[in-house]
This record gives structure tokens, C-alpha cells and sequence, in this order.
């Protein structure tokens, strides 16, 4: 009899960018050079770098940006994994619940760069391990208490390993069963409370998702039906998986991801979109406001801490990101620095910012994410917006130049001009003997 999880392996053992439909082929591309990006920034990351130095210590794998530093390949996936959370920069998916792209090339990339392998295989294993993560994602009904990054992202993970490795679908149902039971117990509060842990997770699953490949292929069993066990009862609530396999080989998730152009959470940026349209109209000095209000569905709604204790919690805070966007004129990395998290003006502004859940907008949900911002100013006007999603949505897509633009500030202060050449590469994998040119 064959089960889902056969389904699912069966699938993910066959994928193949030659023979997927042009847009899958061509957002994983994107998804694959934006977080490549993504990548190379976060190695700026102060603990980002300070990790890297202490654990890349030599090996078959280079690190994205950094010049001369190389690591064992499960070294080299974690790493990458955690540069590409630590800015909050990377895409997501709102199906699946989280991130899959991060997972999957966090693995794909030291894997391929250990085996010396083409772009063609690479964009394979990002198809690969993007599907498989996100399936699962979308298949679990996740505790409210845990975040998504580093649990079903192991699976996405060791899923782009295994299509690496030129896998059977027994072997990778084998491995997926492994990796069921190594994802992390994840805290979705961390970040909240200034908890910068929350950025090695996926660095954390990128390297499991490894190990499971190799405890798979040393003989290592895992749970039978352990991914609705662990997903549907451990780390989930509930786990559907009928869900999991619905639409296989018709319906791809990779391209309904979202890309984000600010250093932020995504379930801030209604808001921040909402006062970037404002202050466009006519801008507002910092000490002109009286008070804003921001009224969003309930996920959203919990982002409401006005006093951020690290960067990591004012990039999960509404009141802050509105506040810093205010004052610094912008939402990129150093809007979320230590010093503006510090910064007075910036602290009194963010005070001055109310959030609430509005449960009509709640019910609106999946189908749209709407956030209604009243700024009040001490002049006694009032302005209001509304905005239904964010650009980068599936449904409000970036031009590609804007992704370009966005890969550029990521990567030139590393790579300086390669920075063009790499994101030529990234988007022409099929074309690329080796990956050189992408480090």
C-alpha cells in the first residue's frame, strides 16, 4: 500500500528543473539568488562572523561572502542557515507557515559545493527540499507556542541533500523519517523577548537535515509514519496528510513565496507599507506625532511590544518598525541596529504606537492580510490608511529588477563588483558548470 509519505518521496526523488513547469523553474531561481543574498549579508552579522571563525576551520565548502573562510559541509550548512536568518531578510511562504527557501539552501549549497556539483543540480535540490519543507509546513497545524523555522524545515533540508545525492524514493522516505524526529523544540517568543537564538534554527535543521542523509545511509531507521506523528502530535496539533500530498507534481508552492525588501518580520511590514505610503504623501517629523494606531488580524496583532529589548525583538515589533522607518528614513538592516533600538527619539516614538486585533480583518484571513494604520499628529490631523498584503506577495510581485536592487545592497558591501556576476549566476544555474561564481 502505498502512504503519503511514499507519495511525497516518490516525488521528490524525480524532480527535475528540465522538466517542471518554466515559472517553478524560474522562481526557484529567484528564490535561490535572493537568498543567496540574503546569505551574504548575514555573514556581516557580528555573531554570525564570531561563529564562523571559531567553527570554519577548513574543508570543501566556502561560506557566501566571506573571502577565505571553508567548513565541513554540516558546518557549512548551519552556518548558512544562520546568516540567512540573522537579518530577517529571507522569503517565505504563506501556505506552508514559514520559510522553506532558507532550509533548503542553506543545505543545497554546502552539499553542492562538498560534491562540486553543476547548477543544474543545485536549482534540482532547491526545488526538491523547497517542496518538501513546505508541504509539510502546510500539512501541520503547528503549536502556537513553537516557531516554524527549524522544525519541518529539517525535512526540507535533507530533502534537497538527498536530491543531491541522486536518492531512490526509498531511500529518500528513509530519510525523511529520519529527519521527522531531528527538528529542533523551537520557541515562537524568543525573538519576542530579544532571544537572537531564534536565527541559528535554521541553521540548526539545515544541519540535521544532513545528518539525516547520513544516519539513512549508515543504516539509521526512523519512525514509521513519524512525520504525522511528530507534526500531528509533538510539534504540531494536528497534521493532515492528504494535505501534504494534494496536487503533487501540479501544484508547486515555491511559486507562491514572498520576498521582502525590509529587514523586518513579515507580519510588521502591513503596517510599515501603510506609513511609507503616508509619509510619501506628505512627510512627518518624528516629534509631529501624537500617536499611531494599527489595527491588524490577530498573528499580526501580537507584535505589539513598544519597548524592543535587542534588534532582534524591534524587527518583531509593529510599534518599533513604524517608529525606526519614521526616524531613520528607512527599514533596511541598520533601522534594527543596536544603536536604533537604543536610540531615544526612536524609543518615545514606538511608545506612542498602539496595536490591536481587529477580528473583522482576523476573519479575513487566508485570503487577505489587511492592516488599517491611523497616524494622529499633534496638530490635531489625522491620516489613515489600509493595505490588503505586502509587495513580494505571490499576488503583488516585485519586478525582478527590485529583487536585483535588493540582492546588490546585500551583497556588494562583501563582494564588492562580483556582486553582478553572482546574481547573474544565481538566476542562469542550468547554464553553470560549477559554482564558483556564486561565492
Amino acid at each position: 500500500m502505498t502512504t503519503p509519505t511514499d507519495a511525497l518521496a516518490a516525488h521528490i526523488a524525480g524532480v527535475s528543473a528540465a522538466t517542471v513547469p518554466e515559472a517553478v523553474r524560474d522562481r526557484a531561481g529567484l528564490v535561490l539568488a535572493d537568498t543567496l543574498g540574503v546569505i551574504v549579508a548575514g555573514q556581516g552579522d557580528p555573531a554570525v562572523a564570531a561563529t564562523a571563525r571559531r567553527h570554519a576551520t577548513g574543508g570543501p565548502c566556502r561560506l557566501p561572502g566571506t573571502a577565505a573562510l571553508r567548513a565541513a559541509p554540516p558546518m557549512a550548512a548551519f552556518l548558512n542557515g544562520f546568516a540567512g536568518t540573522a537579518l530577517e531578510l529571507d522569503e517565505g511562504n504563506y501556505p506552508a507557515g514559514g520559510h522553506p527557501g532558507v532550509h533548503a539552501v542553506a543545505a543545497a549549497l554546502a552539499e553542492a559545493e562538498a560534491r562540486q556539483a553543476s547548477g543544474a543540480a543545485l536549482l534540482d535540490a532547491v526545488i526538491a527540499g523547497y517542496e518538501a519543507g513546505a508541504r509539510v509546513g502546510m500539512a501541520t497545524r503547528l503549536r502556537p507556542a513553537a516557531h516554524p523555522h527549524g522544525t519541518w524545515g529539517t525535512l526540507g533540508a535533507a530533502a534537497a541533500v538527498a536530491r543531491l545525492r541522486g536518492h531512490d524514493a526509498a531511500t529518500v522516505r528513509r530519510v525523511l523519517e529520519v529527519a521527522a524526529s531531528l527538528g529542533l523544540a523551537t520557541s515562537a517568543t524568543a525573538s519576542l523577548r530579544g532571544g537572537s537564538v531564534r536565527n541559528a534554527y535554521a541553521g540548526a535543521a539545515a544541519q540535521n537535515g544532513m545528518l539525516a542523509c547520513d544516519l539513512a545511509e549508515a543504516g539509521v531507521t526512523g519512525e514509521p509514519g513519524g512525520i504525522a506523528a511528530v507534526f500531528g502530535g509533538v510539534v504540531g496539533e494536528g497534521f493532515d496528510e492528504g494535505a501534504m500530498v494534494a496536487g503533487l507534481g501540479e501544484r508547486w508552492l515555491i511559486p507562491e513565496a514572498f520576498f521582502k525588501q525590509a529587514s523586518c518580520c513579515r507580519e510588521t511590514q502591513g503596517a510599515l507599507e501603510a506609513i511609507e505610503l503616508l509619509l510619501a504623501e506628505a512627510p512627518v517629523a518624528p516629534g509631529d506625532v501624537a500617536a499611531v494606531e494599527v489595527e491588524t488580524f490577530a498573528s499580526a496583532a501580537a507584535l505589539s511590544e513598544r519597548a524592543p529589548a535587542a534588534p532582534i525583538a524591534g524587527r518583531f515589533s509593529i510599534p518599533f518598525t513604524v517608529a525606526t522607518r519614521i526616524v531613520s528614513g528607512h527599514a533596511w538592516t541598520d533601522a534594527f541596529s543596536e544603536k536604533a533600538v537604543a536610540d531615544p527619539k526612536t524609543q518615545g516614538l514606538a511608545a506612542r504606537v498602539a496595536v490591536r486585533e481587529a477580528p473583522e480583518l482576523s476573519a479575513r484571513l487566508p485570503a487577505e492580510r489587511v492592516c488599517r494604520l491611523t497616524l494622529r499628529l499633534r496638530d490635531g490631523a489625522v491620516r489613515q490608511r489600509e493595505v490588503v498584503g505586502t509587495p513580494g506577495d505571490p499576488d503583488r510581485p516585485l519586478p525582478e529588477e527590485a529583487l536585483r536592487e535588493k540582492f546588490r545592497r546585500c551583497a556588494e558591501p562583501a563582494l564588492g563588483l562580483r556582486w553582478e556576476g553572482a546574481w547573474r549566476a544565481a538566476r542562469r544555474l542550468d547554464a553553470l558548470a560549477d559554482l564558483s561564481a556564486l561565492f
